[in-house]
Order: structure tokens, then sequence, then C-alpha cells
């Protein structure tokens, strides 16, 4: 063989190595290339599972959150139809002519007790007398006595015994509202 046949020869295997040696490394890259691909798609689809997850908690979060802030409006909306129905009731009964007035107040002091002192409310000054307190306490047969003091409130209260009893016309507004509010609510939100 000629030295240039062997040069030739020599420069043949080098490249059929070199060749040879690409296409490993060509292969290599792209098994690398695709388990990288595949390790992206695992991840971006576990990411957008994960976020969709994150989303629908958030809304599902937020729907419940605006639920409850409805009730909550819904709650203090009734409340102050119910405050408006209340205030109502008081308005009216303030309203009553004094004959009406002077019944009711009447009826209150079956409530008193022996040595009460009557106080009625600056609006109510005058609707009862000495004479109808001491009518009721001859009834009663106890003692009761009319202040000549008024207070500020609408009603009267009866002192007595060191213990004052509120006969207001609030409070028994109140006392009502207590025991009907329910039945109320049920009859206008039904």
């Amino acid at each position: 063989m000629s030295k240039e046949a062997i040069i030739q020869k020599i420069i043949s295997d080098a490249e059929i190595r070199a060749n040879s040696f690409i296409e490993e490394q060509k292969d290599k890259a792209d098994d690398i290339i695709a388990q990288a691909a595949e390790q992206c798609k695992t991840y971006y689809y576990g990411f957008k599972n994960e976020t969709e997850k994150a989303a629908a908690d958030i809304a599902a979060r937020a729907k419940t959150v605006a639920e409850l802030d409805a009730k909550k409006l819904r709650l203090a909306a009734k409340q102050r139809i119910l405050d408006g129905v209340f205030s109502s009731a008081l308005e009216k009964l303030l309203a009553h002519d004094r004959t009406e007035l002077k019944k009711l107040l009447l009826g209150m002091l079956a409530e008193a007790e022996d040595g009460d002192v009557v106080t009625l409310g600056k609006r109510q000054k005058g609707l009862l007398t000495a004479a109808d307190i001491n009518a009721v306490a001859k009834k009663m047969s106890i003692t009761l006595s009319l202040s000549d003091q008024s207070g500020e409130f609408d009603g009267m209260m009866l002192s007595g015994g060191g213990v004052d009893k509120n006969f207001t016309f609030e409070s028994e507004i109140a006392l009502l509202r207590d025991s009907v509010e329910t039945q109320i609510a049920k009859e206008l939100f039904a």
C-alpha cells in the first residue's frame, strides 16, 4: 500500500469514527431533549392542574363569602324593617288619645306594690291625678303616691322598697318585641 493510500485509509477510518460518534451524540441529545420535553409536559400539566384547583378553591371561597354577605345584608334589612315596625308601634301608642293612655297607665298600676311612688313621663304628666292613684290603691288595699316630679321618658316608673319598676312605653314595647318578634318576622318574611 502506498503512503497516500494509508493516509487516505486513516482519514476514512477517522471520518467513519467521527460520524459514528456524532450520531451517538445526536441520539443522546435527542434522548435528553425528549426527557426534558416530557418533564416540561409533566410540570406544565401538574402546574395547570394545581392552578385550576387553586382557581376553583378561590372561586368557591369567594362564592361562600358573597353568600354570607348577602345573608348578612338580608338579615340587616329584615332587622331594619322589624325596628321600623316596633318604632311605629311606639309612635302609635304615643299618638293614642289621653283617655286611652290613661286607661293604659291605670292598667299598668296593677303591678304596683304597697308603698310605691308613681312617676309619670313628661308627656304623661297630668294624665293621672292623686285621686286616680288613691282609687287604684284603695282597690288593691295598698298605699301608693304620685310623685310631683316627671321623668325623661314616656310611660311611668314605680319606685319603692329600693326597687324601680320600669313601665316606660319603650321598655313595654321592648318586652312585647321579645315575645312576638319571631312570629312577626315569620309573617312578614314568609
